[in-house]
């Protein structure tokens, strides 16, 4: 899968650099183009880089492993006809934390005069993996892929202020979903729709404040695998001199549809984390680049062991801007 990552992630990059070449009108592209990697130290039974293959029994979170993946990660936008018109971009983040950690996503803004800016996307991310049945013990677990696309709709600075709305629809496809077939009530084929809030405080010109709240229902063939979700998280962001701190905490809590057929009881979970990001402008002096150091620890309890996660991340990215 890391070396599936690493492809994808070239082939996006060297993508939007020709297509920068090759534009008519070069002054309307901006964007950044990031190499580095990240070293992610996790624990999460569902997922097979965060899992071993082989487990004993269901009565314990899974043990964390340590992955390491290099990356490139392009940013890209492209104005059409006038600089405050339509707008065209490309980023690999996911919309909402469902579709995993990396994803395609394309699209597009467009401001409303008094109203607010429209920002529609559509995204996939390509591989992303589940074992077909998680809860087979004693014997190697055998992984299979899922699907994960869907759009996003948005409103950002509704009326001129901080205010920012969006809907997202994921669809969730698992290709080999043997436990679904054994059990109807864990099948994981579905989707997930999340509308999401946040407020931007400028508390000066060097502090902003960001409060997020979002509520997210998840559902799915198999009821036991159904939820409602409550997210919330609070991110700053610091400017001073050249450099950029941007802090974030969240706090989540999901509870399901159903009993859960193995552990026959209703699920639920909270889950909570925090990150620190730094970026800085111009090191050595480089002009157009900057540097972006991520730190972030998560944690997920849950009433059911087996389901409960945690996880480690660092990563050093260098970025050129044009």
């Amino acid at each position: 899968m890391k070396k599936q990552i690493l492809c994808c992630a070239l082939m996006t990059g060297i993508i939007s650099s020709g297509v920068l070449v090759s534009a008519n009108e070069p002054d309307a592209f901006t964007g950044s183009i990031g190499i580095g990697g990240l070293i992610i130290d996790s624990g999460n039974n569902l997922n097979p880089n965060s899992s071993k293959s082989r487990i004993d029994n269901l009565n314990s979170a899974a043990d964390r492993e340590t992955s390491a993946i290099a990356t490139i990660l392009p940013r890209l936008a492209y104005d059409i006809g006038a600089p405050e018109g339509l707008k065209l971009y490309l980023v690999t983040e996911p919309p909402i934390d469902e579709a995993g950690g990396f994803a395609i996503n394309l699209g597009a803004t467009y401001p409303l005069p008094d109203i607010g800016i429209v920002d529609v996307s559509a995204f996939f991310t390509p591989f992303e993996e589940a074992w077909e049945n998680p809860y087979v013990t004693g014997v190697d677990r055998v992984e299979t892929d899922t699907s994960k696309y869907g759009v996003k709709i948005g409103l950002n600075k509704i009326m001129g202020s901080g205010f920012r709305v969006n809907f997202v629809y994921l669809n969730d496809d698992v290709d080999n979903d043997i436990i679904g077939s054994l059990m109807p009530d864990l099948a994981r084929d579905g989707a997930v729709y999340s509308l999401n809030m946040n407020y931007s405080f400028q508390v000066s010109k060097t502090f902003e404040l960001r409060p997020r709240f979002s509520v997210r229902t998840g559902d799915y063939d198999g009821e036991a695998n159904s939820f409602e979700k409550y997210k919330f998280e609070l991110e700053a962001r610091y400017i001073t001199g050249r450099l950029m701190v941007s802090p974030r905490v969240y706090y989540s809590r999901s509870e399901y549809d159903q009993v859960h057929p193995v552990f026959n009881i209703m699920r639920d979970n909270d889950s909570y984390g925090v990150s620190l990001m730094t970026n800085y402008m111009a090191p050595f002096n480089w002009q157009k680049w900057s540097a972006t150091n991520i730190l972030g620890y998560s944690k997920g309890d849950s009433n059911i062991d087996f389901y409960d996660t945690e996880a480690m991340t660092f990563g050093c990215f260098l970025s050129y801007h044009f």
